[in-house]
């Protein structure tokens, strides 16, 4: 059964910050969407490594008991090459939410994602305008829509993506088929007009030949790619792939070479090797963009849009929309990524990335989160451990500060979601945590980060993430030094995220899902930066929905854009520049990740206070 996300509505949580009066002098961190507030660490204050050890023992002493279920514990990751021969033999089971195979909860909104919030409606400013031709249907340049300003450029479907690509337009192939069979494939050029690409059968003769150098002095400034195709690892069609170079970037070349399968191999920077026949000579210089292509001051590679209604129709022209005719009938959770709007009358139109045409009114937005996790130089003047407030049961609610380790005690002040603060003293029946002088949190407000030790497997100095599911927090390392903190969201119990240590085997700039949960249909538009670490389980954005702190999908593991952005830079494998996905090898082994613990939902029912017997500086 195919398994795939579905669209979530995801307004921007405006939390109410009401006036706080810091208990000790505070420094302003960038927390995302609420201003955060931390103590300033100093000499007498920050605790040593010993006493942040003997805390965090006795931290997790005093933890709840697991649950019944137990999570899901999976074995370390096989070895690298291993995982990467098993993916181009994925099949049908690659997708993002693993967990929507399952059948759907009683009662569930079978059209909601998991922590989906209600869509807004869309602000028709936010979108460009797109003007007509003669023919009635809206003029798009080829070139720039490919390359230099569409937000779809580099958005292949995964399946797409795993078979080395597919000409743009067509239709989504299974993963694990083979879209290039000896048939000739029409390819969309930059002038709009199609290319015909012969495909080369491959011979018996050919099949043992042994590749060999030949020259190669294209007269040419650059060599454009005509089409998303998959990058090998040594000039033969059955060789390993390294990636997928994306449409229409302008590639320099090293040399060439013929091969068994294709006339020209040729190698192109920064590595790997494509058959000519999906080359061609240009006059102007290299060039190649980042994928995905994000606007400056965008959160995301454009906008995205939840379809609702009952019986809304696709069309696939400006002119079969205007008259209502050969709509294909939507079923199931659609979203779609916008490309542009048109204007008739008194009616709007709006263009998706895939060229479908929709009225306005059956539309609305997703706001992607504004939060954000802390880089180094944040995290360098924070003291560790130090925790993130909020709520599990009331995550938009501020939380409440004490000045004593009891719920019956006076209340200090508030501090609103997502409020940095120190950890510095525990309660001895771990339920209260002294964030300052006279100043306590309920244990169950707070989402600790913890500076740990890498695994013993990690190369030292190397980089790898550590995932806490019980605290819903990430921290990327290199070595044991932190250099990347923030919360996450990852799945919910009963759909949980496996425990382990794993990988990352392959990176998507964008990814498409489709699939089913139980009897509901899904399709979700291009998702960003999506690194999968364990077969269809991936760290990747939710552009739906901003209860991060809380675990919400269904198995992957949920980002923030600007998060998700950020980590897909620093994890391997690199993915080049032009390239929309590149597979880990054994020259370029993906990131390690580390998932430990155990998310919950609800917290236990907490304890009566207990006098304090020791200090964070006593232990």
């Amino acid at each position: 059964m195919r398994r795939r996300w579905f669209p979530l509505g995801l307004p921007l949580i405006l939390f109410a910050c009401a006036p706080v009066e810091p208990p000790v002098p505070i420094v302003q961190v960038d927390a995302g969407t609420v201003t955060a507030q931390a103590p300033v660490p100093d000499a007498e204050t920050a605790p040593p490594t010993e006493s942040a050890q003997a805390l965090r023992s006795a931290w997790q002493a005093t933890a709840p008991e697991p649950a019944d279920d137990g999570g899901v514990t999976h074995a370390t990751a096989p070895a690298l090459l291993g995982v990467v021969e098993a993916s181009e033999d994925a099949g049908s089971a690659l997708s993002l939410e693993p967990s929507l195979s399952q059948s759907a909860s009683v009662g569930a909104d079978p059209e909601a994602l998991p922590g989906e919030e209600e869509p807004q409606v869309i602000t028709e400013s936010e979108v460009p305008v797109l003007e007509l031709g003669p023919d009635g249907e809206p003029l798009i340049d080829a070139e720039d829509s490919a390359s230099d300003d569409s937000t779809a450029m580099g958005t292949e479907t995964l399946a797409q993506d795993l078979d080395g690509g597919s000409a743009p337009g067509s239709s989504a192939v299974a993963v694990g088929s083979d879209p290039t069979d000896p048939a000739t494939t029409p390819i969309t050029g930059v002038d709009g007009e199609e290319d015909v690409v012969a495909e080369a059968p491959l011979t018996e003769a050919d099949a043992g030949m042994e590749p060999y150098a030949i020259p190669y002095s294209p007269d040419a400034g650059s060599l454009r790619v005509r089409r998303s195709i998959a990058v090998r690892s040594e000039p033969r069609q059955d060789s390993p792939p390294l990636g997928t170079v994306a449409q229409d970037m302008r590639v320099r070349w090293k040399g060439a070479m013929r091969g068994p399968d294709c006339e020209t191999w040729v190698e192109i920077e920064p590595r790997g090797w494509v058959c000519e026949r999906y080359l061609e000579q240009n006059f102007r210089e290299p060039r190649v963009r980042p994928l995905p292509r994000v606007e400056e001051g965008a959160l995301t590679p454009g906008i995205y849009a939840r379809v609702v209604g009952h019986r809304v129709r696709a069309y696939p022209s400006l002119a079969l929309a205007r008259k209502k005719r050969q709509g294909v009938l939507l079923k199931g959770s659609v979203t779609v990524k916008l490309l542009g709007q048109v204007k008739v009358g008194r009616r709007t139109f709006w263009r998706t990335s895939d060229g479908q045409y929709f009225e306005a009114r059956v539309l609305r937005e997703h706001r992607p989160s504004e939060f954000s996790g802390l880089d180094a130089e944040a995290l360098a003047s924070l003291p560790m451990p130090f925790a993130w407030a909020q709520s599990r049961t009331a995550p938009r609610t501020d939380v409440v500060v004490r000045k004593a380790p009891d719920a019956r005690a006076e209340r200090e002040t508030v501090l609103p979601p997502r409020t940095l603060v120190s950890v510095r003293e525990l309660s001895p029946d771990g339920q209260w945590v002294r964030i300052a002088e006279d100043h306590w949190v309920a244990r169950d407000d707070l989402h600790v980060a913890w500076s740990l030790a890498s695994p013993s497997i990690v190369e030292p100095g190397a980089r790898w993430l550590d995932v806490d599911l019980e605290a819903q927090t990430l921290i990327a390392y290199e070595g044991d030094r932190p250099v990347y903190a923030t919360l996450i969201s990852s799945g919910k119990p009963g759909t949980d995220t496996p425990e382990g240590l794993f990988r990352i085997w392959v990176k998507f700039a964008e990814a498409d899902m489709t699939g089913r949960m139980g009897s509901a249909s899904y399709r979700v538009a291009t998702v960003p930066w999506t690194m999968f670490f364990e077969g269809d389980f991936a760290l990747h954005t939710a552009y739906w929905h901003d209860r991060f702190g809380e675990p919400v999908s269904h198995g992957c593991i949920n980002l923030a854009p600007k998060d998700a952005r950020a980590l897909y830079g620093w994890t391997t494998p690199e993915v080049p520049t032009g390239w929309s996905m590149a597979h880990a090898t054994p020259e370029d082994p993906g990131t390690w990740v580390r998932i430990r613990g155990q998310a919950r939902e609800e917290p236990k029912k907490r304890r009566k206070s207990a006098p304090v017997v020791a200090t964070v500086r006593d232990l």
